[in-house]
């Protein structure tokens, strides 16, 4: 009578280690992606702040209500990256009390780099920076066109 030969009931040892270089290299991807999640979410966080920072800074200086203070800039204590430059541009359009604003803004930079340096441009309807007699050249050059149209529209 011929018996069978026994089998094995486990692993070799090159079945054991390739299953640990297979679990190694696993665990070193996973690592590598949750070191890069973290430093995405940080950058993430330190560019929330520096918006709320811009927004900060911009609507104190939209406040400005004298033109030439607006334009010469203020330096100021944000709400996260310490200091802020800010200095604007103004330039009257064809309506009157609107002003095409160029807004310039510098923030410190906490990590101690070189500073960030924020632009935008945007309309801005500001009565109190309009020159009187040209406010009141645009309004008569407006009403003018206004009373034209009038004309026109009723002679048709």
């Amino acid at each position: 009578m011929t018996t069978a030969p026994p089998t094995r009931a486990g692993f070799t040892l090159i079945e054991a280690l390739i299953a640990l270089a297979i679990a190694g290299l696993a665990f070193a991807v996973l690592t590598q992606s949750f070191a890069n999640t973290l430093t995405a979410l940080r950058l993430m966080e330190i560019e929330a702040d520096r918006q709320g920072d811009i927004r900060f800074v911009r609507s104190i200086a939209i406040q400005e209500p004298d033109l030439d203070e607006f334009e010469r800039g203020d330096t100021i204590e944000t709400l996260d990256r310490g200091r802020a430059t800010w200095r604007g541009m103004a330039e009257p359009t064809a309506v009157p009390d609107l002003f095409r604003v160029r807004l310039t803004i510098e923030l410190d930079n906490p990590e101690g780099g070189l500073p960030v340096e924020h632009e935008e441009t945007f309309f801005l309807l500001r009565p109190t920076w309009s020159d009187p007699v040209d406010r009141s050249g645009l309004l008569s050059e407006m009403k003018d066109e206004v009373e034209f149209e009038r004309g026109f529209l009723d002679w048709q």
